[in-house]
């Protein structure tokens, strides 16, 4: 075919109108074989720095879900450990009661039975997942519990009768005075209730030793317990000329050098937003773990009616607060879950907004890619029919 002057401008127009029907028909053809708009960032160019910055922020996204993914898996873990301690401790408390009730704790192996569960209660508290222990703090590369030292509480203790608000003359105490426990001064009257001293040791900071007021089981029997939870024997002493150290009898440590555990006193921690890390988890010396342990301790060391007596105190403490820690570790696995949510929400939201840019319709497409088909092959019979333009066929 040869392109005249008169024809030059139509012919021109004509298949410059083809090439790009042509184009277009090829980029529709990709896009409906791929499902992508463009194989490159220039086919998007208007839109490729937001999907760079979806794509980073997605990237980021993720990572934080699987932090969270991590952390809930060890709490799941440390729940899991905290509720098989509180069923050793109710298995323990049963076996005190038999045992203290019919005076027969030799006959039930109660000693074996208490060894066995400090075995347990040991593996549990060094639970590990993907080699990281648990119960450590943010020490996770040791393990946090050892009881080749576990120190039985030097104890101090006294029996009365009544309620826990007797007064300290039920104790024999005769006349005002001062009692120094590990270095830190209580001043007491006859006429104080036992209760009272008990909160006054308590509140002293720190508190050089714990006291508590416990009921002998099924009993109207109390007795005043001064615990030194260091594994060190209790430095106590009369200061003040008062005689309530006369009233009191001593239990002295079985073994005594450092304590269980060998964690710190952080706590887990994971980053799990953009400025946010979270605290999570327990740590294995959790007053109510100790509680455990030691009851445990003197249990399986011993088997006099007064120390067992003051291991059910403990047992009993540990069974009313164990439930707390599995608390704690709820809230922390609520609190990872919300934030869980958010990056869950946000990433369908980046998904949507990647896909918005980057896919297209398919069915749409084919749609158009139809339309252009028929653009194109009608372009391509309009520039043959005017190939065929002349003066002897307009004069015909």
């Amino acid at each position: 075919m040869v392109t005249r002057v008169a024809t030059f401008t139509s012919h021109t127009l004509l298949s410059n109108l083809a090439l790009s029907n042509a184009s277009k028909y090829t980029e529709l053809s990709n896009q409906a074989a791929s499902g992508y708009k463009s194989r490159s960032y220039s086919g998007i160019a208007n839109d490729a720095q937001q999907l760079l910055n979806l794509e980073g922020s997605l990237t980021r996204n993720d990572q934080y879900l699987n932090n969270i993914t991590q952390v809930k898996l060890r709490l799941q873990n440390m729940e899991s450990a905290t509720d098989s301690m509180s069923d050793i401790a109710t298995r323990m408390k049963t076996l005190l009661l038999q045992g203290l009730s019919n005076s027969q704790a030799d006959d039930l192996n109660i000693d074996e039975e208490a060894r066995q569960a400090l075995n347990q209660v040991q593996s549990l508290l060094n639970s590990t997942l993907d080699g990281r222990f648990l119960f450590g703090g943010a020490t996770t590369d040791t393990a946090p519990v050892s009881f080749d030292n576990t120190p039985v509480p030097d104890t101090y203790f006294a029996k009365f009768t009544g309620s826990d608000t007797a007064t300290l003359d039920s104790l024999g105490v005769s006349t005002a005075g001062s009692l120094d426990i590990n270095g830190q001064t209580v001043t007491y009257s006859p006429t104080d209730t036992i209760k009272d001293l008990a909160n006054q040791i308590n509140q002293l900071s720190p508190p050089p030793a714990i006291a508590t007021v416990r009921q002998d089981p099924d009993s109207n029997n109390y007795r005043l317990v001064i615990e030194d939870f260091s594994g060190n024997a209790m430095s106590i002493a009369e200061t003040g000329g008062g005689n309530l150290l006369d009233g009191l009898s001593h239990n002295p440590a079985l073994s005594a050098e450092t304590g269980y555990y060998q964690g710190d006193q952080k706590r887990l921690a994971a980053r799990v937003d953009e400025e946010y890390s979270v605290n999570y988890g327990v740590r294995a010396d959790d007053p109510a773990f100790a509680s455990l342990i030691a009851s445990l301790r003197i249990v399986s060391t011993t088997t006099d009616e007064d120390s067992l007596k003051m291991a059910l105190g403990h047992i009993n403490f540990a069974i009313e607060n164990l439930p707390n820690v599995t608390s704690k570790i709820g809230i922390d696995v609520k609190n990872v879950e919300t934030i869980e949510t958010q990056h869950q929400d946000f990433a369908v939201f980046a998904n949507n907004a990647i896909s918005d840019i980057e896919n297209v319709d398919v069915p749409l497409t084919l749609a158009e890619l139809e339309q252009y088909n028929t653009a194109l092959q009608a372009s391509f019979l309009t520039i043959s029919k005017s190939s065929e333009n002349s003066l002897v066929n307009y004069l015909r």
